[in-house]
């Protein structure tokens, strides 16, 4: 987003890790930073508090990957049926966020730590409208993380397919359980 705006992130902004998006608000209400790439439901906490939203990334028109579930080759080779239960556990729960709105919402307002209830309902409802209901990580997602890591040796020329493994999801598709987790 910055390079977007002509300014090289090395010389012309500093970065300061606040280590959790709650503290990015705080931040700014402190003054200790001036911007922040906040997401939700942070960002309609910081707009209620006055704030300019500067930038919109799901406008970019590029993919963008958040929310990954992660893990090592080796793992899902020599632990595959751990992994495979955690994945359909992992999908039982997107399906409950997406179809159970009370629970979701007081879920996320007790792990955000989130007094107004109003900005986690608005929150969950932008979240739950842009989730992805089978989350196949788009290889445009893993491209468009490759560009913006440019300085690192290999970046430019890694094989974005490299980072994905759809092995498990793929399994599950076959076998019938992913149709059976969606009433549409």
């Amino acid at each position: 987003m910055l390079k977007m705006w002509n300014l090289d992130p090395a010389t012309d902004v500093t970065i300061v890790q606040l280590n959790e998006m709650g503290l990015l608000v705080q931040g700014l209400v402190n003054g200790v930073i001036d911007a922040a790439p906040i997401s939700i439901p942070s960002n309609i906490r910081a707009k209620n508090l006055g704030y300019t939203e500067l930038f919109d990334m799901t406008k970019i028109g590029k993919a963008y990957i958040t929310g990954s579930v992660v893990t090592r080759k080796r793992f899902i080779d020599g632990q595959h049926d751990i992994a495979k239960r955690f994945m359909r556990a992992f999908l039982e729960g997107m399906k409950t966020y997406l179809e159970d709105e009370e629970f979701s919402v007081n879920v996320i307002q007790k792990w955000a730590r989130a007094k107004n209830r109003d900005e986690i309902k608005e929150a969950y409802a932008l979240q739950a409208k842009n989730m992805l209901r089978i989350p196949r990580t788009p290889i445009d997602g893993v491209k468009t993380i490759l560009e913006g890591m440019e300085k690192l040796p290999g970046a430019k020329t890694a094989d974005p397919r490299r980072f994905i493994d759809y092995t498990i999801l793929d399994e599950l598709d076959k076998e019938g359980f992913l149709k059976t987790l969606y009433k549409n």
